[in-house]
This record gives structure tokens, sequence and C-alpha cells, in this order.
């Protein structure tokens, strides 16, 4: 009589962990969640594992009694299983632990909901609802003379205002008001900086800073999202929230 063993079957985890994704993948969508996939891999492996045993019993009961079987390449094949089933349950426990943590970060994420914020860019929206204008400009050196201008939505200038000449970030403060001291329209309008050097050769660079109002909450690619004036922006690109 032929005798089978579980090393020359080819029954390794390794051929039935490979076995079971491939009968996985034929049944679940590609977007399957990390969630469902650890579920479906403890699954498979209990349903790999009886086949194992199975296979075991089976060669037990006909081997030869001359020559048994090596017992020690069985208990390897058992402490690997071993192995895999405590990573399979590792990785729920830590996708519960997943869980709980972005379900407190959209709670947190919240709180963003009706703030305004200050972000990289030059335009920006007045309305009715308007408390404070957080525009701002960064110099990467000391300037000669900084001309800060607001420009209304047809390219007019409607107010301008001398800035600080420092190398830093620096606040713009603006009343509202245009050059003849009448309030502005509400409207849309942008932010221009033009930063002289000490010589006509020396060029400053400069980086402006708008706002606006957070008018919902998400997430992309891991990361948490705001929607500001009909944009989408990244909470690692806001540099002030007020």
């Amino acid at each position: 009589m032929t005798t089978t063993s579980a090393a020359g079957n080819g029954w390794d985890v390794s051929q039935l962990q490979s076995k079971s994704q491939t009968k996985t993948a034929d049944k679940a969508d590609v977007k399957t969640t990390e969630t469902n996939a650890t579920s479906i891999a403890a699954k498979g492996l209990g349903d790999n594992f009886n086949n194992f045993l199975t296979l075991l019993t089976t060669q037990l009961k006909n081997q030869d009694p001359t020559k048994p079987m090596d017992t020690n390449e069985m208990t390897a094949q058992l402490v690997q299983f071993a192995n895999v089933e405590q990573n399979i349950g590792t990785n729920s426990r830590l996708d519960k632990l997943l869980k709980m943590q972005q379900a407190g970060m959209a709670s947190s994420n919240l709180s963003y909901l009706g703030k305004t914020v200050s972000f990289p860019g030059d335009t920006f929206t007045l309305d009715k609802d308007t408390r404070e204008t957080p525009l701002a400009y960064e110099l990467d050196g000391k300037a000669k003379i900084v001309d800060v201008k607001i420009v209304d939505s047809k390219g007019s200038v409607v107010a301008t205002l001398k800035g600080e000449t420092g190398a830093g970030k620096h606040q713009v403060t603006w009343d509202y008001k245009d050059s003849s001291g009448k309030t502005v329209p509400e409207g849309t309008y942008r932010l221009a900086v033009a930063a002289s050097g000490e010589t006509p050769s020396t060029v400053i660079s400069t980086k402006l800073y708008t706002f606006g109002r957070v008018d919902g909450v998400g997430s992309k690619d891991g990361e948490t999202t705001l929607a500001v004036n009909g944009k989408e922006l990244p909470l690692s690109t806001i540099a002030s929230v007020h």
C-alpha cells in the first residue's frame, strides 16, 4: 500500500493560504474592505485546517506500521497553522481599534463645520455672514516695500494697504472698505501682494493665504478633508482655524 505524507502531498500552510485566497478572489469584489478580508481569511484557514486534519487522519490510519510517519513535520505544520490563526486574530482586533479611532476622528472633525479657516490661496468671498478676513502673506526675505491690494471680480483695485516688510508671515488687516472709505459690496475678491527688494535685482517670493467657511467634512486617502468655497482641502493644508 502506498502511504501519503502531509508534506509530500503539498499540504503546507503557504499552499493552503494560496488556495483559500484564489477561492476568495473568485467570490469577493476587488474593493473588499480589510475587515471583510480578515473574516474571509479566518474562515478559509478553518476550512483548510479541517482538510489538513482529514488528510492527516487518513494517512495515520493507512500508514505502514513498519515505517511510521515522521511526526516532526506534522508538528511543524500544526505550529504554522497556530501562528497564522494568531495573526488573523491580531488583525481582527486591529480592525476593531481602527474603527474606534475612525469614529472618534469623525466625531472630532464635526467641530470644523461652520468655522472660518485660513489656507494657501488668494481668492475669497465676502457676504453678510463674514465676521473676519484672516488674509495673510509670507515673505521669504526682508523687503523694502510691500504693497497689499484687494482686487474685485472685475479686476479693479478697490483698496491698497501697506504691508509689513520683515521676512515671515504677516496678517492683512482690512476693514472691508475701498480707497474712498465706502464699505465694499458682497462678492468675490482677490488678494495681491507686491514686494520690492532693497535693490532692483532682489527678488522676494511671496505666499498668499486666503480664508473660507467649512461647509462639510470628508475623508480622502485616509486624510480628513474640508469643503471650503466649493473646494476639497486636505486638513494638512489648513494654516489656522478661527
